[in-house]
């Protein structure tokens, strides 16, 4: 056998060593320390169909680890159908990662849309419709496709994107949601997004916590601190909120406190009126009757959200014709909803307005058979009701009037007093 010439010698020894790490059940990744910069930045611009916003994300793309990607969608197989259009998680082991669902809206939104979750703490970024929610951690929007979006099971005029991603502000996340579900309306052709001039979802540029937390002198809370004061700020006083609260055409009598969503959306609007309270908390003068009301809510929904909004009342019983209640409270939570259905610029819209009774004077327990109303308490209670949704459909500025919604149909009261 001849003899090895020296220039190869390192080589075929280098060759010889992988050989028995390899017989040894070892595998070497080269590069693992660094260097992938450059692999990962191309590989988050074809992740997720290419829908991802590269210049919003690739000062996130790490060096030191490889991304690992998972995906599916009807945008990525074309001829499935599903409502799923893309579910897709993009992965840097420990430096975290970013994961986009879109889905059409025909089945349910992943989210809860009662009035109570849409006026919880939370964070929105108004010109979008949609929120994050403390208990959440992702936040949601919900855009427009008129023309319909295509290769479905039904048809559908709308879609969802969440996002999930670590270690950014939810200014990023809500900014990722919009581009993709601008991309999913270019590229599906089915129209645009949610503004009425027909352009697409401008890039939110701020995100409102809905709730401010500060000491009583209105200055920032310590983390501990625990006299903290949560406000409904900067919400309070929304213009398209006021007819609750306006001197001399109020529809109940009383001093109201008003808040409202921050989103500016034509497909989502919900308000909310209290009965103003001392530093006490007691209720200032006029001082409510008993049983009359103190809370107001007026919300609406549009389209395929308004169905699924609706399903979310209808799945825990609280619809109009479904098992009425007795005319007895049971539920220190009480309250008589309104439902009503119109034709807005939106589409198909649900509206659903409620009175929370007065019931401070009372004890409202189980054990005790709770309060028995009388025939005019009840009457009362429904003109309520009827007032609101009356004030409500026709205040100059509030969000149906803004929204062009006729043909109103009352769908019935519901009783949630179980």
């Amino acid at each position: 056998m001849g003899r090895i010439p020296k220039r190869l010698r390192l080589s075929l020894a280098g060759v010889l060593a992988l050989g028995l790490l390899a017989a040894a059940g070892v595998t070497l990744m080269p590069g693992d320390e660094g260097g992938h910069l450059a692999a990962n930045r191309a590989q988050l611009k074809k992740a997720c169909g290419g829908l991802l916003p590269y210049d919003e994300l690739r000062d996130h793309v790490p060096d030191d680890v490889r991304g690992t990607l998972d995906q599916y969608g009807t945008l990525l197989q074309p001829g499935q159908e599903s409502r799923s259009l893309l579910n897709c998680t993009l992965d840097w082991e420990e430096r975290g990662g970013v994961h986009v669902e879109a889905a059409t809206l025909v089945n349910h939104l992943p989210y809860e849309m009662k009035t109570e979750d849409l006026l919880a703490p939370g964070y929105e970024a108004p010109g979008v419709t949609g929120r994050e929610s403390d208990d959440k951690g992702r936040p949601w929007i919900v855009a427009e496709c008129p023309k319909g979006l295509t290769g479905r099971a039904r048809p559908a005029s709308q879609m969802y994107v969440s996002v999930g991603m670590d270690k950014v502000p939810v200014r990023t996340e809500f900014r990722i949601a919009v581009h993709v579900a601008n991309a999913i309306a270019e590229r599906q052709h089915c129209g645009t997004t949610s503004t009425p001039s027909g352009t697409a979802l401008n890039l939110p540029t701020r995100v409102i916590d809905t709730y401010e937390e500060h000491d009583a002198n209105g200055g920032p809370v310590d983390e501990g601190d625990y006299d903290g004061i949560r406000v409904d700020e900067p919400g309070r006083g929304a213009k398209k909120c006021g007819w609750m609260s306006a001197k001399g055409s109020a529809p109940v009598r009383g001093t109201w406190t008003t808040t409202g969503d921050l989103q500016q959306s034509r497909l989502l609007s919900v308000c909310r009126a209290d009965r103003r309270a001392d530093e006490y908390g007691d209720y200032t003068d006029p001082q409510p009757a008993d049983l009359e009301p103190v809370t107001l809510d007026a919300t609406s929904w549009v389209g395929e959200l308004g169905r699924s909004a609706y399903r979310d009342y209808e799945r825990d019983g609280e619809y109009p014709g479904f098992d009425d209640e007795s005319d007895t409270i049971r539920d220190d939570d009480a309250e008589l909803a309104l439902w009503a259905r119109s034709e807005c610029a939106g589409g198909t819209t649900y509206h659903r307005v409620s009175v929370r009774p007065n019931l401070d004077e009372h004890s409202v327990d189980l054990e005790y058979g709770g309060i028995d109303l009388t025939r005019p308490q009840r009457a009362e209670l429904s003109s309520a009701a009827k007032k609101l949704m009356i004030s409500y459909l026709n205040a100059p500025d509030g969000w149906p009037k803004a929204q062009d919604c006729h043909g109103t149909k009352l769908l019935g009261e519901v009783e949630q007093w179980r």
